[in-house]
Protein backbone atom coordinates (compact mmCIF):
# COMPACT_ATOMS: atom_id res chain seq x y z
CA UNK A 1 0.00 0.00 0.00
CA UNK A 2 1.14 3.51 -0.37
CA UNK A 3 2.80 4.61 3.04
CA UNK A 4 2.94 4.16 6.95
CA UNK A 5 -0.78 5.41 7.99
CA UNK A 6 -2.51 3.73 5.16
CA UNK A 7 -0.70 0.66 6.09
CA UNK A 8 -0.84 0.78 9.88
CA UNK A 9 -4.70 1.17 8.95
CA UNK A 10 -5.48 -1.54 6.95
CA UNK A 11 -3.39 -3.64 9.33
CA UNK A 12 -6.03 -2.69 11.90
CA UNK A 13 -8.68 -3.33 9.70
CA UNK A 14 -7.30 -6.85 8.76
CA UNK A 15 -7.01 -7.35 12.52
CA UNK A 16 -10.84 -6.32 13.62
CA UNK A 17 -12.02 -8.10 10.55
CA UNK A 18 -9.68 -11.41 12.01
CA UNK A 19 -11.19 -10.65 15.70
CA UNK A 20 -15.20 -10.83 13.93
CA UNK A 21 -14.44 -14.18 12.66
CA UNK A 22 -13.21 -15.35 15.48
CA UNK A 23 -16.07 -14.43 16.98
CA UNK A 24 -19.03 -15.65 14.70
CA UNK A 25 -17.37 -18.88 13.46
CA UNK A 26 -16.94 -20.00 17.10
CA UNK A 27 -15.64 -23.87 16.96
CA UNK A 28 -17.79 -26.40 16.40
CA UNK A 29 -16.97 -29.52 17.96
CA UNK A 30 -16.46 -32.25 15.41
CA UNK A 31 -19.76 -34.61 16.03
CA UNK A 32 -18.89 -38.41 16.31
CA UNK A 33 -20.06 -39.29 12.62
CA UNK A 34 -17.93 -36.90 11.39
CA UNK A 35 -13.62 -37.58 10.30
CA UNK A 36 -11.59 -34.78 10.69
CA UNK A 37 -8.50 -34.80 8.28
CA UNK A 38 -5.76 -32.02 9.33
CA UNK A 39 -3.49 -31.26 6.37
CA UNK A 40 -0.35 -29.39 7.38
CA UNK A 41 2.28 -30.74 5.46
CA UNK A 42 2.34 -31.61 1.39
CA UNK A 43 0.96 -29.69 -1.68
CA UNK A 44 -2.47 -28.94 0.25
CA UNK A 45 -3.10 -26.67 3.50
CA UNK A 46 -6.76 -27.17 5.36
CA UNK A 47 -8.40 -29.59 7.12
CA UNK A 48 -10.95 -32.45 5.25
CA UNK A 49 -13.80 -33.10 7.21
CA UNK A 50 -16.03 -36.00 6.02
CA UNK A 51 -19.55 -37.59 7.03
CA UNK A 52 -18.09 -41.37 8.47
CA UNK A 53 -18.18 -44.55 6.89
CA UNK A 54 -19.44 -44.29 3.56
CA UNK A 55 -17.40 -42.54 -0.30
CA UNK A 56 -18.87 -40.97 -3.05
CA UNK A 57 -19.80 -37.93 -1.30
CA UNK A 58 -19.99 -34.70 -3.57
CA UNK A 59 -17.61 -32.66 -2.05
CA UNK A 60 -17.28 -28.51 -1.36
CA UNK A 61 -14.01 -26.80 -1.57
CA UNK A 62 -14.34 -23.64 1.17
CA UNK A 63 -12.56 -21.09 1.05
CA UNK A 64 -12.35 -17.97 3.88
CA UNK A 65 -11.58 -14.33 2.97
CA UNK A 66 -8.98 -11.78 4.05
CA UNK A 67 -8.85 -12.94 8.06
CA UNK A 68 -6.66 -15.84 6.28
CA UNK A 69 -6.42 -19.16 7.87
CA UNK A 70 -9.23 -22.09 6.80
CA UNK A 71 -12.71 -22.13 7.75
CA UNK A 72 -13.18 -25.62 9.77
CA UNK A 73 -16.08 -24.28 11.65
CA UNK A 74 -17.94 -23.82 8.40
CA UNK A 75 -16.49 -27.18 7.02
CA UNK A 76 -18.24 -28.91 9.62
CA UNK A 77 -21.30 -27.53 8.79
CA UNK A 78 -21.02 -28.91 5.59
CA UNK A 79 -20.24 -32.03 6.44
CA UNK A 80 -23.20 -32.72 8.79
CA UNK A 81 -25.26 -32.20 5.89
CA UNK A 82 -23.74 -35.02 3.77
CA UNK A 83 -20.94 -33.08 2.35
CA UNK A 84 -17.23 -33.93 2.03
CA UNK A 85 -15.21 -30.37 2.81
CA UNK A 86 -11.88 -29.27 2.49
CA UNK A 87 -11.27 -25.67 4.38
CA UNK A 88 -8.83 -24.85 2.41
CA UNK A 89 -5.95 -22.68 3.26
CA UNK A 90 -4.44 -20.45 0.93
CA UNK A 91 -2.15 -17.78 2.89
CA UNK A 92 -2.16 -16.96 6.77
CA UNK A 93 -2.01 -20.53 7.64
CA UNK A 94 1.18 -22.73 8.09
CA UNK A 95 4.01 -21.85 5.47
CA UNK A 96 1.72 -20.63 3.27
CA UNK A 97 1.68 -16.53 2.32
CA UNK A 98 1.71 -14.37 5.18
CA UNK A 99 -0.23 -11.39 2.96
CA UNK A 100 -3.03 -11.41 0.86
CA UNK A 101 -0.52 -10.61 -2.14
CA UNK A 102 0.06 -12.59 -5.48
CA UNK A 103 -1.77 -15.66 -4.46
CA UNK A 104 -1.14 -18.48 -6.56
CA UNK A 105 -4.69 -19.80 -8.32
CA UNK A 106 -2.62 -22.87 -8.46
CA UNK A 107 -3.08 -23.63 -4.54
CA UNK A 108 -6.86 -24.22 -5.35
CA UNK A 109 -6.59 -26.56 -8.14
CA UNK A 110 -4.30 -28.27 -5.83
CA UNK A 111 -6.65 -28.21 -3.11
CA UNK A 112 -9.27 -29.81 -5.79
CA UNK A 113 -6.76 -32.10 -7.16
CA UNK A 114 -6.68 -33.41 -3.70
CA UNK A 115 -10.13 -33.53 -3.26
CA UNK A 116 -10.57 -35.68 -6.32
CA UNK A 117 -8.24 -38.57 -5.57
CA UNK A 118 -9.89 -38.71 -1.82
CA UNK A 119 -11.78 -42.38 -1.99
CA UNK A 120 -14.44 -40.30 -0.09
CA UNK A 121 -15.27 -37.90 -2.81
CA UNK A 122 -17.42 -38.45 -5.82
CA UNK A 123 -14.54 -36.31 -8.17
CA UNK A 124 -17.80 -35.74 -10.87
CA UNK A 125 -19.67 -33.53 -8.41
CA UNK A 126 -17.04 -31.14 -6.45
CA UNK A 127 -18.73 -27.25 -5.72
CA UNK A 128 -16.58 -24.52 -4.40
CA UNK A 129 -17.82 -21.68 -1.77
CA UNK A 130 -16.29 -18.65 -0.85
CA UNK A 131 -16.88 -15.60 1.77
CA UNK A 132 -15.56 -11.90 0.45
CA UNK A 133 -12.28 -12.13 -0.42
CA UNK A 134 -12.82 -16.22 -0.98
CA UNK A 135 -15.71 -15.50 -2.91
CA UNK A 136 -13.51 -13.32 -5.25
CA UNK A 137 -10.77 -16.40 -5.49
CA UNK A 138 -13.88 -18.72 -6.03
CA UNK A 139 -15.56 -17.11 -8.82
CA UNK A 140 -12.38 -16.63 -10.71
CA UNK A 141 -10.78 -20.22 -10.15
CA UNK A 142 -14.60 -21.69 -11.01
CA UNK A 143 -14.11 -19.45 -14.17
CA UNK A 144 -10.90 -21.27 -15.53
CA UNK A 145 -11.63 -24.93 -13.79
CA UNK A 146 -13.83 -27.00 -15.69
CA UNK A 147 -14.30 -29.27 -12.46
CA UNK A 148 -16.24 -27.40 -10.29
CA UNK A 149 -19.73 -28.17 -10.68
CA UNK A 150 -21.39 -25.49 -8.55
CA UNK A 151 -20.41 -22.51 -7.20
CA UNK A 152 -21.73 -20.47 -3.88
CA UNK A 153 -20.55 -17.29 -3.36
CA UNK A 154 -21.32 -14.95 -0.26
CA UNK A 155 -20.43 -11.23 0.05
CA UNK A 156 -18.42 -11.60 -3.34
CA UNK A 157 -16.53 -8.86 -6.57
CA UNK A 158 -17.40 -9.36 -9.66
CA UNK A 159 -13.58 -7.93 -10.30
CA UNK A 160 -9.99 -8.99 -9.25
CA UNK A 161 -8.66 -6.07 -6.92
CA UNK A 162 -5.32 -5.08 -5.22
CA UNK A 163 -3.38 -7.45 -2.92
CA UNK A 164 -4.32 -6.18 0.57
CA UNK A 165 -0.57 -6.41 1.97
CA UNK A 166 0.23 -4.72 5.52
CA UNK A 167 3.88 -4.65 5.29
CA UNK A 168 5.36 -0.95 4.88
CA UNK A 169 6.46 -0.54 1.82
CA UNK A 170 5.86 -3.36 -0.10
CA UNK A 171 4.81 -2.44 -4.22
CA UNK A 172 1.12 -3.37 -4.81
CA UNK A 173 0.35 -5.98 -6.82
CA UNK A 174 -2.84 -7.88 -7.43
CA UNK A 175 -4.23 -10.02 -5.20
CA UNK A 176 -3.73 -13.62 -7.11
CA UNK A 177 -1.53 -14.66 -9.69
CA UNK A 178 -1.74 -17.49 -12.07
CA UNK A 179 1.38 -19.55 -13.65
CA UNK A 180 3.88 -17.14 -12.03
CA UNK A 181 2.24 -13.62 -13.24
CA UNK A 182 -0.21 -11.46 -11.51
CA UNK A 183 -3.84 -12.01 -12.64
CA UNK A 184 -5.19 -8.24 -14.22
CA UNK A 185 -6.53 -5.84 -11.37
CA UNK A 186 -8.07 -2.78 -10.10
CA UNK A 187 -5.36 -0.90 -8.27
CA UNK A 188 -5.93 1.18 -5.55
CA UNK A 189 -6.94 5.06 -5.43
CA UNK A 190 -4.16 6.95 -3.62
CA UNK A 191 -6.73 9.48 -2.35
CA UNK A 192 -8.84 6.86 -0.96
CA UNK A 193 -6.16 5.69 0.79
CA UNK A 194 -5.05 8.68 2.27
CA UNK A 195 -8.77 9.51 3.36
CA UNK A 196 -8.50 6.18 4.88
CA UNK A 197 -5.48 7.37 6.71
CA UNK A 198 -6.54 10.23 7.68
CA UNK A 199 -9.70 8.38 9.40
CA UNK A 200 -7.50 6.01 11.42
CA UNK A 201 -5.24 8.93 12.37
CA UNK A 202 -7.97 10.82 14.16
CA UNK A 203 -9.74 7.78 15.25
CA UNK A 204 -12.72 8.09 12.63
CA UNK A 205 -15.45 5.63 10.99
CA UNK A 206 -13.33 3.50 8.04
CA UNK A 207 -15.89 2.22 5.10
CA UNK A 208 -13.74 0.53 2.86
CA UNK A 209 -17.01 0.13 0.58
CA UNK A 210 -15.78 3.97 -0.80
CA UNK A 211 -12.07 2.65 -0.96
CA UNK A 212 -12.91 0.42 -3.59
CA UNK A 213 -15.76 2.79 -5.40
CA UNK A 214 -13.49 5.46 -5.41
CA UNK A 215 -10.63 2.82 -6.76
CA UNK A 216 -13.64 1.47 -9.42
CA UNK A 217 -13.83 5.01 -10.72
CA UNK A 218 -10.11 6.06 -10.99
CA UNK A 219 -9.60 2.76 -13.12
CA UNK A 220 -9.58 2.73 -16.85
CA UNK A 221 -12.37 1.16 -18.58
CA UNK A 222 -10.02 -1.17 -20.06
CA UNK A 223 -8.47 -1.90 -16.57
CA UNK A 224 -11.83 -2.25 -15.23
CA UNK A 225 -12.53 -4.79 -18.14
CA UNK A 226 -9.51 -6.83 -17.91
CA UNK A 227 -10.24 -6.87 -13.92
CA UNK A 228 -13.34 -8.42 -14.47
CA UNK A 229 -14.11 -12.24 -13.68
CA UNK A 230 -15.46 -13.45 -16.24
CA UNK A 231 -18.71 -15.28 -14.53
CA UNK A 232 -19.92 -16.02 -17.93
CA UNK A 233 -17.20 -19.08 -18.24
CA UNK A 234 -18.06 -20.79 -15.31
CA UNK A 235 -19.25 -24.03 -15.99
CA UNK A 236 -22.17 -25.06 -13.49
CA UNK A 237 -24.84 -22.70 -11.89
CA UNK A 238 -23.80 -20.02 -9.25
CA UNK A 239 -25.87 -19.11 -5.94
CA UNK A 240 -25.27 -15.02 -4.99
CA UNK A 241 -25.74 -13.39 -1.65
CA UNK A 242 -24.90 -10.66 -0.41
CA UNK A 243 -26.54 -8.05 2.36
CA UNK A 244 -27.95 -5.08 0.90
CA UNK A 245 -26.15 -2.84 3.62
CA UNK A 246 -22.89 -4.53 2.93
CA UNK A 247 -20.70 -1.70 3.81
CA UNK A 248 -17.03 -3.28 2.82
CA UNK A 249 -17.73 -3.44 -1.20
CA UNK A 250 -20.77 -3.56 -3.31
CA UNK A 251 -22.02 -7.02 -2.85
CA UNK A 252 -25.08 -6.40 -4.53
CA UNK A 253 -23.88 -4.94 -7.70
CA UNK A 254 -21.33 -7.56 -7.45
CA UNK A 255 -24.08 -10.05 -8.10
CA UNK A 256 -25.58 -8.14 -10.86
CA UNK A 257 -22.85 -7.63 -12.54
CA UNK A 258 -22.05 -11.45 -12.18
CA UNK A 259 -25.91 -12.55 -13.01
CA UNK A 260 -25.84 -10.17 -16.33
CA UNK A 261 -22.90 -11.54 -17.58
CA UNK A 262 -24.40 -14.83 -17.23
CA UNK A 263 -27.38 -13.49 -18.78
CA UNK A 264 -25.74 -12.23 -21.77
CA UNK A 265 -24.05 -15.36 -22.78
CA UNK A 266 -27.15 -17.33 -22.07
CA UNK A 267 -25.18 -19.41 -19.36
CA UNK A 268 -27.58 -18.19 -16.30
CA UNK A 269 -29.57 -21.29 -16.03
CA UNK A 270 -29.70 -23.13 -12.33
CA UNK A 271 -28.49 -19.68 -11.03
CA UNK A 272 -30.09 -17.88 -8.21
CA UNK A 273 -29.09 -14.37 -6.32
CA UNK A 274 -30.26 -13.77 -2.86
CA UNK A 275 -30.36 -10.31 -1.87
CA UNK A 276 -30.40 -10.52 2.41
CA UNK A 277 -32.40 -7.28 3.83
CA UNK A 278 -30.97 -4.94 6.35
CA UNK A 279 -27.15 -7.32 6.14
CA UNK A 280 -24.08 -6.17 5.76
CA UNK A 281 -20.41 -7.76 5.08
CA UNK A 282 -20.50 -9.93 7.62
CA UNK A 283 -23.04 -13.50 7.17
CA UNK A 284 -22.46 -15.86 9.42
CA UNK A 285 -23.40 -19.28 9.07
CA UNK A 286 -23.79 -20.05 12.93
CA UNK A 287 -26.76 -17.65 12.97
CA UNK A 288 -25.05 -15.35 15.18
CA UNK A 289 -25.43 -11.99 16.01
CA UNK A 290 -22.81 -9.76 14.52
CA UNK A 291 -21.95 -6.14 15.53
CA UNK A 292 -22.40 -3.37 12.38
CA UNK A 293 -18.90 -2.11 13.14
CA UNK A 294 -15.62 -3.10 15.40
CA UNK A 295 -12.84 -0.90 16.61
CA UNK A 296 -9.79 -1.16 14.49
CA UNK A 297 -6.84 0.72 16.39
CA UNK A 298 -8.25 4.26 17.44
CA UNK A 299 -10.60 4.02 14.59
CA UNK A 300 -13.86 2.01 13.69
CA UNK A 301 -14.44 -0.15 10.61
CA UNK A 302 -18.03 -0.25 9.48
CA UNK A 303 -18.92 -3.53 7.65
CA UNK A 304 -22.87 -2.92 7.96
CA UNK A 305 -25.92 -4.35 8.91
CA UNK A 306 -27.50 -5.05 12.38
CA UNK A 307 -26.55 -7.67 14.58
CA UNK A 308 -30.29 -9.22 14.18
CA UNK A 309 -30.41 -8.70 10.38
CA UNK A 310 -26.75 -9.93 9.77
CA UNK A 311 -27.70 -12.88 11.94
CA UNK A 312 -30.54 -13.67 9.74
CA UNK A 313 -28.87 -13.44 7.11
CA UNK A 314 -26.07 -15.88 7.56
CA UNK A 315 -28.46 -18.53 8.65
CA UNK A 316 -30.39 -17.73 5.59
CA UNK A 317 -27.41 -17.60 3.77
CA UNK A 318 -26.06 -20.78 5.03
CA UNK A 319 -29.77 -22.98 4.44
CA UNK A 320 -29.87 -21.37 0.71
CA UNK A 321 -26.44 -22.86 -0.26
CA UNK A 322 -27.27 -26.41 1.28
CA UNK A 323 -30.46 -26.47 -1.25
CA UNK A 324 -28.28 -25.27 -3.74
CA UNK A 325 -25.68 -27.67 -3.62
CA UNK A 326 -28.65 -30.37 -2.68
CA UNK A 327 -29.92 -29.53 -6.18
CA UNK A 328 -26.83 -29.61 -8.32
CA UNK A 329 -24.51 -31.50 -6.96
CA UNK A 330 -26.82 -34.89 -5.69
Amino acid sequence: MIGGMQTSSRRAAAFAITALLVLVAAPVLAAPELVEVPLTDGPVTGTFVTPAGARNFPAIVLLGGSEGGAPVADARRFAEHGYAALALGYFGLGALPKQLRAIPLETVTRGIDWLAARPEVDASRIGIEGGSKGAELALLVASREPRIRATALVAPSAYVWFGLDFTSGAPETSSWSAAGAPVPYIPSDAAADADVGRAFGTGGQISFRDTFARSFAAATPAIRERATIPAERVAGPIICIAGDDDNEWDSPGACATIEARRRAAHRDAGDAVVIEPGAGHALPFSGKPVPRSFPAGPATLVLGGTPDANARGGADAFAKIIAFFDRTLR
